[in-house]
């Protein structure tokens, strides 16, 4: 099963206040998680803010880095997605998906899961992900 995960549950995972079972999936040997270093920088500038300082040490963030480089398999994006999505800036984990291409984009960002699939790739909910593992 190939994965790709929407920014903002990485995030949710680092903070940890509702995903601490992404671990388990993440080593999970049916499942590949795919990200590319777009969503990498972006991670870096979101837990970059402030207001994170409190929620996300130091060693979560250095941990956090050495998980996905450890556990994630990396890829380029080569195709540019098209899609009438209300988020602009989603469009590269779109394109991400369709240049792999993943089983299931998994988010918790409405403007995607609205979209239920893009190009026949289901986009769920991580809920959703754990009913189906």
């Amino acid at each position: 099963m190939k994965i790709l995960f929407d920014t903002n549950l990485w995030i949710s995972f680092m903070i940890g206040k509702r995903l601490s079972s992404l671990a388990d999936v993440l080593c999970r040997h049916d499942v590949k998680v795919y990200i590319c270093e777009q969503e990498l920088d972006e991670i870096r500038r979101v837990i970059a803010r402030k207001k994170f300082d409190k929620l996300i040490s130091d060693e979560t963030r250095y941990y956090f880095f050495e998980m996905v480089y450890d556990v994630c398999f990396f890829t380029d994006i080569t195709i540019k997605a098209k899609s009438d999505i209300r988020d602009p800036k989603d469009l590269y984990l779109l394109s991400m998906a369709e240049s792999v291409p993943v089983d299931y984009i998994v988010s918790g960002d409405k403007d995607l899961t609205d979209l239920k699939n893009h190009k026949g790739i289901p986009i769920l909910t991580y809920n959703q992900l754990l009913a189906k593992l």
